[in-house]
């Protein structure tokens, strides 16, 4: 019988911890503890290699890539795997994506393209009648973003989605001089506007008159955001420069803080959310096998009614 022998480690809190942590987990050394040429070893030698390969991966996509590379394990197994290579952070935007351990996305822009990116079905299409699926699709289909979620509420890893705008997008230089609890290295006007292509990208796949009515107000709405963002960069490279010219230590501290600050209280709205998505399930997915669709429960509810705020 296969043992993981995660009791003898040395092994620092690891799951859901809190975005404002001041230092993420060291490596463990696994390598002591865990036979060689054994089944344990080569299997967390695999998800290592993953985790070197991208450092920060949504659970149901490591897993899949695991089966893809002949590596067949236990849920346990797959957890304790997780458990000595990984972390993940229990809001933020990289929430409830394991996290290579040593790694900190908060202080490399890079991380800005592992961020996740959700999506909320608007009510008028909750009740449409969706297209059921066998266990045989992957996870790897849904970021194709060629049919519709069948939940009312999903999220996804940017990397992954297959979307020219969108990863065009997320692969410009990050202007953002701090890594926020709700934008991560985006600025507002990009967040939204990656949203919006996804929720795009959804709604061109539903004939629905409202979806149509709903696509055409999410493509103005992108446009309008375009300019936001637009300008957004305008201004932050402006006060860049300024800050260059005049007291750069002192002046980008402050800047720092202000945007830590300003984070602290425009994120209430969003830490609200995120408890809710706590009762979703997403942090325990089962497995592949079991879950035909890859998507959350319908817990996670967003109120009556729908207007243009929605697709903004």
């Amino acid at each position: 019988m296969t043992v993981f022998l995660c009791s003898q480690m040395d092994i620092e809190p690891t799951l859901a911890l809190p975005f404002n942590i001041q230092a993420v987990p060291k490596k463990v050394n696994w390598e002591d503890h865990i036979p060689r040429n054994s089944s344990e070893w080569d299997s967390q030698m695999a998800v290592c290699k993953l985790f070197d390969e991208r450092p920060v991966w949504p659970r149901q996509s490591l897993y899949e890539r695991l089966l893809d590379d002949g590596v067949h394990v236990s849920t346990s197994q797959f957890k304790s795997l997780l458990f000595k290579a990984g972390y993940y952070f229990s809001t933020g935007p990289f929430g409830k994506f394991w996290i290579k351990k040593e790694y900190d996305p908060r202080k490399d822009p890079e991380s800005r393209i592992y961020q996740r990116i959700d999506f909320r079905m608007p009510p008028e299409l909750r009740n449409l009648q969706t297209k059921r699926h066998d266990g045989s699709e992957k996870w790897s289909e849904m970021c194709k973003l060629e049919r519709m979620p069948s939940k009312s509420f999903i999220f996804l890893q940017l990397f992954e989605l297959k979307d020219d705008f969108i990863q065009a997008e997320i692969r410009k230089p990050s202007h953002q001089s701090t890594c926020s609890h709700s934008t991560g290295w985006f600025s507002k006007p990009m967040i939204k506007s990656l949203r919006l292509q996804l929720c795009i990208r959804f709604l061109s796949l539903c004939p629905n008159e409202d979806a149509k009515t709903l696509l055409r107000s999410s493509h103005q709405l992108l446009e309008r955001s375009k300019k936001q963002e637009a300008i957004c960069r305008s201004e932050q490279l402006k006060e860049r420069k300024d800050v260059d010219e005049e007291a750069p230590a002192e002046h980008v501290g402050s800047e720092d803080q202000m945007d830590t600050n300003n984070s602290d209280s425009e994120d209430a709205d969003d830490e609200e959310e995120e408890d809710k998505e706590e009762s979703d399930g997403y942090d325990s997915p089962a497995m592949a096998e079991d879950v035909p669709d890859f998507a959350l429960h319908e817990s996670y509810t967003l109120g009556e009614g729908f207007s243009t705020g929605y697709l903004e």
